[in-house]
């Protein structure tokens, strides 16, 4: 899996960048320090990390001179984990955190520079588990009130055709159904998508299947859309 990201209005360069990454495991401190190096060299801001495999308060090795907060899942296995990184440059006001004891994402409430955003880093499960988005998404504060930002490694495709090296169009998983439904609800949109309506582009390679399929992406509501760059 790969990273990903996207750059929209926010700080005061006039652009946030977002990154999305499964680093697959960070326990290992020379593996971790190459993961930071290489995330301060993309100039990333706001960092959305999958699969740490660090124990609960052992998120605190994630650590640099431009790091300015972490925020991460719960677990009490090296496994699974979720982190979300804040650049030390940018002015977020840090509300409230939720989360998972399962370790599978973290949503994380706060402000930049007066503007309510939501964020929600998840690392979906491999299975088709709808129940696992509802659950997730129910504890998501009113959208209405805050702009909401939800990235990561879904483990799971939004379009069968276009989301898959293969050209046969599949029918598609429980789960996949039930985000496209709340993606159109909730007034959120695929950014990559839409930035690339017929593009081809992936972030998992299944050797079982020797396919490739795009299952990191950010939704971003339709408020931000606007100031997005790339």
């Amino acid at each position: 899996m790969t990273e990903n990201g996207t750059s929209s209005e926010c700080n005061k360069k006039g652009t946030l960048t977002f990154c999305s990454w499964n680093v697959n495991g960070i326990n290992e401190p020379v593996k971790r320090g190459k993961v930071i190096a290489h995330l301060k060299s993309l100039h990333a801001d706001v960092i959305f990390l999958q699969e740490t495999h660090l124990k609960n308060d052992a998120h605190c090795k994630i650590r640099a001179k431009w790091i300015g907060q972490v925020f991460h899942s719960k677990f009490p296995s090296k496994a699974r984990g979720a982190a979300v990184i804040i650049r030390k440059n940018v002015p977020f006001l840090h509300k409230s955190t939720i989360a998972d004891k399962e370790g599978r994402f973290v949503i994380v409430i706060g402000e930049i520079q007066s503007l309510p955003i939501t964020l929600l880093n998840i690392y979906g499960p491999n299975k088709d588990e709808p129940d696992f988005l509802k659950k997730t998404f129910d504890l998501i504060p009113d959208i209405s009130t805050t702009n909401l930002i939800i990235g990561g490694d879904f483990n799971l495709v939004l379009d069968t055709y276009l989301d898959r090296s293969s050209t046969q169009r599949m029918p598609l998983p429980n789960a996949s159904v039930f985000l496209n439904t709340f993606i159109s609800n909730s007034g959120l949109i695929d950014i990559w998508r839409v930035l690339n309506p017929s593009g081809r582009e992936y972030s998992f390679y299944s050797g079982v299947h020797n396919s490739y399929s795009r299952i990191d992406f950010f939704l971003l509501d339709n408020k931000l859309v606007q100031g997005v760059q790339n």
